[in-house]
């Protein structure tokens, strides 16, 4: 039997809420839609599938 990984709606919120690192920042996943990755630098260097979601300032 092929178990269900659909979340439930009280495990989404769950997930929502939960705090994130000021140094990660959020990455969309090509490919995986609704993804977002919360990730540093440096581990968003090691992938080629990212998609930033945040502006760097050039001042």
């Amino acid at each position: 039997m092929k178990q269900s990984l659909k979340a439930t709606a009280k495990e989404n919120q769950r997930v929502a809420h939960q705090l994130i690192e000021a140094s990660k920042k959020p990455y969309m996943v090509r490919d995986m839609p609704k993804t977002v990755l919360y990730l540093t630098p440096e581990q968003a260097a090691k992938r080629t599938d990212l998609i930033p979601q945040f502006i760097t300032s050039t001042y």
